[in-house]
């Protein structure tokens, strides 16, 4: 009896060792205070890992503090051990697991395989604690992983040794990070790590990296201390999972209901557009908005050197430039995609950014009737035409000409860090075939003092131009433009913000847009007479004869 009692025994001590299952959670992401009057905490890697931002008095700035679970001398060391256990183990790149869940079960299951191995002993807190750095570190980014993971966050960067990491937040704009390179060797090691996990290489013989993370997220680093003086440098520019949407627009008041619904109905109508403004300016945001205005069965074609568009539509090609594995071995560029898209037969033609040769095949196309949507670095509409009609580009004005509109977006740190607006919408009606002026009519612009939209006074050349090529008279396409307005502002109303859900709205306007304008009240749902039973008939008949 006493031998079973010990047996018995023995068998539930086993059961109290057994260790848990790391499980990486869900993070929800919530509404965030003004600046000054910020003291906000949120997940990034639940349950382990989070961020504090605080506006620090002493140095008037607000800070990025990233927290993780600290690990003692000993926890250090048992995790150093399987770390190197793990580097003789693993027979496979955890990068080439596509699917997250898997990658941590496999890394897992080598990991409890290594414990029983060496015979270490661990309690579960201990054990979740160092699984999740070699979480961290085998298959995230090591110390920037949990900033990759924060919804929030646009940009990671890190200009050399001994300086703070930076990041652009969403809402508060460029902040400053806890998070260090104090060792040039770390660094270095990391800089390569970034470049494989791009399918790059990177070297004193080529210390330029310009590539992209599985995830889309772009990266630009440099490795020798020769080039970036401070020491290897990087920057990282998020991917954007979930883009916004036009009611994420207006709710933000880069742009208000009345102007979306005057692009949408341009943008339907097959204007050709170009986004201009400098650098951060959110012109690819918006880019990616008045995407969600073409009609759910057209044909698109994206052209990009990073991916960054994220469309709703099925029928849609993205394509990518590629670098050179050798010199001149390889190498698909803007040109050569842009070529080859019009041979697609696109309905539409998106670019990401226009700034080089690849200019004349997109307006080329643009003149055969293709419309085309596009980017470029340029702060007014006159230094668009001009680097339209200037080397490296160098159009003629007659080609020049076939553009319909340029919106310029500006950054309005006035408004707040990570404000944007749209500033202007210009009707492009001509250009000068002997100078290369414009004719152009501002149609929208924003007024800073009241943080509002004005309006041109007269008719739009725009409207007018479609007024003659649909045969439709002006007043309808204005009432069309209001009723696509209301529509607008109903979802903001009812709070449909996610892209999808606005994407699905869009689609059954162009499917039915009797059917959701009854449902959104804009317009009276009008009442069916019911069709009266033969009975009925029959005793009207009768009364009807007498």
């Amino acid at each position: 009896m006493a031998k079973k009692k010990s047996k018995k025994k023995h068998k539930v001590s086993k059961k109290k060792r057994e260790l848990p299952k790391f499980k990486i959670f869900k993070r929800r992401p919530k509404a965030l205070p003004e600046v000054k009057k910020i003291r906000v905490r949120y997940a990034l890697i639940p349950p382990f890992a989070g961020v504090n931002i605080k506006w620090n008095e002493e140095e008037k700035e607000v800070i990025y503090n990233v927290s993780e679970p600290k690990l003692s001398e000993k926890e250090r060391q048992i995790k150093d051990k399987l770390v190197n256990g793990l580097l003789e183990v693993l027979d496979i790149e955890l990068s080439a697991i596509k699917k997250k869940g898997e990658a941590i079960e496999y890394l897992e299951s080598h990991v409890k395989n290594i414990i029983d191995e060496y015979q270490i002993k661990l309690s579960k807190r201990s054990y979740l604690k160092i699984m999740y750095y070699i979480f961290r570190d085998f298959i995230g980014l090591n110390e920037i992983e949990p900033m990759l993971q924060d919804p929030y966050i646009e940009d990671i960067s890190c200009v050399g040794v001994g300086i703070p990491i930076y990041v652009v937040h969403r809402k508060y704009g460029s902040i400053k990070t806890n998070i260090i390179y104090d060792n040039i060797k770390q660094l270095t090691e990391f800089v390569v790590k970034i470049a494989e996990r791009c399918g790059r290489f990177i070297s004193y013989a080529e210390p330029l990296l310009d590539g992209s993370l599985p995830d889309g997220s772009r990266v630009q680093a440099s490795f020798a201390e020769d080039v970036t003086t401070r020491g290897p440098s990087f920057t990282i520019r998020k991917f954007v999972q979930i883009p916004l949407s036009p009611v994420d627009l207006m709710n933000r008041k880069t742009v208000n209901s009345e102007i979306l619904a005057y692009l949408w109905l341009a943008v339907e109508s097959g204007a050709s557009i170009l986004i201009a403004g400098g650098a951060g300016t959110g012109k690819t945001t918006l880019l990616n908005v008045i995407s969600m205005f073409i009609p759910p069965t057209a044909k698109i074609v994206t052209i990009e050197d990073t991916r960054e568009l994220n469309l709703t539509h099925e029928n849609w090609i993205p394509a990518v430039t590629r670098v050179s594995f050798m010199k001149g071995v390889g190498e698909v560029s803007m040109f050569d995609l842009l070529k080859t898209s019009f041979r697609q037969t696109p309905d539409y033609v998106i670019v990401g950014e226009v700034r080089g040769k690849e200019a004349y095949v997109m307006f080329q196309g643009m003149a055969s009737g293709i419309p085309a949507i596009g980017t470029m670095h340029a702060g007014r509409v006159e230094d668009v035409i001009y680097r339209l009609e200037t080397p490296p580009i160098e159009l003629s004005p007659a080609l020049v000409d076939t553009l319909d509109l340029v919106l310029v977006m500006v950054h309005a740190r006035e408004k707040g860090e990570s404000e944007r607006r749209l500033k202007e919408i210009d009707e492009i009606q001509s250009v000068d075939p002997e100078t290369g002026k414009p004719r152009q009519v501002r149609y929208y612009y924003w007024l800073p003092d009241k943080d509002d939209f004005g309006k041109y006074a007269g008719d739009s050349w725009l409207l007018q131009e479609l007024s003659r090529n649909k045969g439709q008279p002006l007043t309808s396409l204005k009432k069309e433009i209001e009723r696509r307005k209301a529509l607008l502002e109903w979802m903001q109303k009812k709070k449909i913000t996610f892209f999808k859900d606005v994407a699905a709205v869009l689609s059954e306007y162009y499917k039915d847009p009797k059917k959701i304008l009854e449902r959104a009240r804009i317009i009276k749902k009008v009442k069916r007479k019911k069709k009266l039973k033969k009975r009925t008939r029959k005793k009207f008949r009768k009364r009807f004869k007498r």
